[in-house]
């Protein structure tokens, strides 16, 4: 993939009540990255192979559409950092996603998501969708 000075980055911050560790880890366990992954009003199916060069394989389902997302785990540094590759299954250039992990006070940890790469006209989307997907892990991380 060639590097186009027209590509630019969404990006998303959240507080979560739980250590890195712990926030990490629910986005490298399918059953519970299912869970937080699509926003709402969707669900997915998700299929992941968390280790550098691991595919992952997102299934989401809206009441109007679907839409496949597959990728690449590109690095895993637990408790701080993981990377893949996006390459949505539809008119949209492969893209990267970063999420980081940053302690915070006690306990909590400041997750920062970096979708890179994107095209100017959806960073407005992805920014609602990382959004929602920050939210989403909030409130399971709180229940």
């Amino acid at each position: 993939m060639s590097a186009d000075p027209e590509l630019t980055t969404a990006r998303v911050e959240r507080l979560l009540p739980v250590p890195p560790a712990d926030a990490y880890d629910a986005w490298v366990d399918a059953d519970r990255l299912r869970r937080f992954i699509c926003p709402e009003p969707g669900t997915a199916e998700v299929a992941i192979d968390p280790r550098p060069g691991g595919s992952l394989r997102i299934v989401m389902a809206f009441p109007d559409r679907a839409r496949v997302i597959e990728g690449e785990y590109l690095a895993l540094e637990r408790p701080s950092r993981l990377t893949f590759s996006w390459r949505p299954q539809w008119r949209e250039p492969e893209s990267v996603v970063t999420v980081s992990f940053e302690p915070r006070g006690e306990g909590e940890t400041l997750m920062t998501i970096v979708h890179s790469q994107l095209p100017p006209a959806s960073v407005p989307a992805y920014q609602r969708g990382w959004a929602s997907v920050c939210a989403q892990l909030g409130g399971q991380a709180e229940a």
